[in-house]
């Protein structure tokens, strides 16, 4: 071991709440859709649910079982669910503890390359760390102090890393916006039913929503760099710092 810079971070606790009830839900929707194609036969629409809910399912599971982080003084390697990446030091710009909000875990470990590409570091987070921030801060301070990395920072990096995150919150909000939309198109259904109304579910409640994401994504974050650009440019902060005459 080279001064305790050699780490594994692996699943060491159960898996969490959310994810388990995730692969419980898994079983119930499997078993319920093979029983109907067993009784009234196969449909497209049981096939697909099986085939999603089984994908979700598996991807979780692999995250659990097979992924893993490790350090060395070589650099970060992450294990995914299916491939394997490594970094070496000179190519990791730093690596952060940021919170998940409404879930858990509530706090994520990501390594952030030289070029602001994030990636996640599997079970570097509180629900397997008893704290994660001090432990990247221990991290951290072990790389530096063996002359891995520095704290020098980048304003190329550091701008590339925030627009990733409006990016992020763009998607983020994106995808509420296009679930209210498909509320109102589940809403808007059931009132066809009851009105005797021809009806257009999987159009509707399955493709509108759709659409409207991508469409919706665009408009938030064209709407986030206009925001960014009115408080990064010199000039207008200028004009808007300016005291009245």
């Amino acid at each position: 071991m080279r001064d305790g810079i050699e780490r594994e971070y692996r699943r060491v606790r159960g898996v969490p709440p959310a994810l388990l009830i995730m692969l419980i839900a898994t079983v119930l929707v499997t078993a319920n859709a093979l029983h109907a194609m067993a009784t009234l036969g196969p449909s497209g629409w049981d096939v697909l649910a099986v085939a999603a809910w089984l994908t979700a399912a598996g991807r979780v599971a692999l995250e659990q079982w097979r992924a893993r982080t490790f350090v060395t003084a070589d650099g970060v390697t992450v294990r995914g669910p299916i491939r394997t990446r490594s970094w070496a030091w000179s190519d990791i710009y730093g690596i952060r503890v940021e919170e998940n909000r409404g879930s858990t875990p509530r706090l994520l470990g990501y390594l952030y390359s030289t070029h602001g590409h994030r990636v996640r570091l599997p079970h570097f987070d509180d629900y397997q760390l008893t704290d994660p921030i001090a432990e990247v801060a221990d991290l951290c301070a072990t790389a530096l102090r063996l002359g891995l990395t520095s704290l020098e920072t980048r304003p190329e990096a550091e701008e590339r890393i925030a627009r990733g995150t409006r990016r992020r919150k763009a998607w983020q909000r994106a995808a509420i916006a296009s679930l209210v939309v498909a509320a109102v198109m589940f809403v808007y259904e059931l009132w066809s039913v009851f009105d005797d109304r021809p009806t257009h579910t999987l159009g509707l409640i399955g493709g509108v929503p759709l659409l409207c994401l991508p469409v919706f994504f665009l408009l938030l974050d064209r709407v986030a760099e206009s925001q960014n650009r009115r408080l990064t440019d010199p000039a207008t902060r200028t004009s808007t710092d300016a005291p009245p005459d």
